[in-house]
């Protein structure tokens, strides 16, 4: 790195520090509100980029093309009415018998096959993808990279002096930990957003609260299963709750689309 450009990344280190200092509690972008977030939109891009990258690295990607471009096109349809549409997003399927689906900084999101083996119709799938969505659009992912690291460690990531950093935050990424283990409140956020973009999107909102369903009935089946994965949630009954109120809210104005033949098609090709 030049002289010149360690110097400025210095200055904007201690620029930026002193905002966290000054600012408190206040949000630098996103929609919502009450924490403090350093990071630009293009370094949370590139940040995207990168861990996309150590996910693969990871991850068996299925992109068997039925099923890929299926995610794919639900997803562009909901971006087009979501609140933030300044980033290019990617939606990509994970090869895994789980149920999970997450968002990285940048629009990178992905879902499992487990999970798709277990929505019935297209709607559900637009809850859990909207979810996602909800969390890119309130950038929930790098509000909580900057609560855990601040911006000196983060910008050594973005310019590239600590590489060996991504494959380590990834690998504890579902963790109580973890850097997408976010706030309750987070996910009543995504909740909240992921209803009103499906509705707003032409899709049945309820399909948000049937599939909270699904993860309360697992809860109660197979109570290890899920443990993990929703250790950081709220309780799905609360979840589901608020979920039924936002849908009542949007009454008439809500979508009804629900697509279960076009849905079941693309499942005959899940692994």
């Amino acid at each position: 790195m030049s002289k010149t450009r360690r110097c400025n990344q210095i200055i904007r280190i201690i620029f930026f520090g002193a905002i966290a200092v000054l600012a408190g509690g206040c949000a630098t972008t996103g929609i919502n509100s009450g924490q403090v977030n350093l990071i630009s939109t293009p370094e949370e891009v590139q940040m995207g980029k990168e861990f996309s990258v150590e996910i693969e690295n990871q991850f068996e990607l299925y992109n068997e093309g039925e099923v890929s471009g299926y995610v794919q096109r639900v997803g562009n349809r909901l971006v087009q009415v979501c609140d933030r549409k300044d980033i290019e997003y990617h939606f990509s399927v994970i090869k895994k018998d789980e149920l999970n689906a997450f968002a990285l900084p940048g629009g990178y999101i992905y879902i499992y096959t487990g999970l798709l083996s277990e929505l019935d119709d297209e709607s559900q799938l637009a809850g859990v993808l909207a979810h996602e969505i909800g969390h890119v659009t309130s950038r929930h992912a790098t509000e909580r990279l900057t609560a855990m690291y601040g911006y000196q460690i983060i910008s050594g990531l973005v310019f590239g002096e600590n590489p060996g950093m991504w494959g380590q935050l990834v690998s504890n990424i579902f963790s109580t930990t973890g850097f997408l283990a976010y706030s309750r409140a987070n996910e009543f956020e995504a909740d909240r957003l992921g209803t009103t973009y499906s509705s707003s999107a032409g899709y049945d909102p309820n399909g948000m609260a049937e599939l909270l369903g699904k993860l309360r009935s697992m809860e109660q089946r197979e109570p290890g299963k899920l443990e993990e994965l929703l250790s950081t949630h709220p309780p799905t009954s609360d979840r589901i709750g608020k979920v039924n109120k936002i849908v009542e809210s949007l009454g008439s104005a809500s979508g009804n689309e629900r697509d279960v033949s076009r849905y079941q098609e693309m499942k005959k090709h899940l692994p």
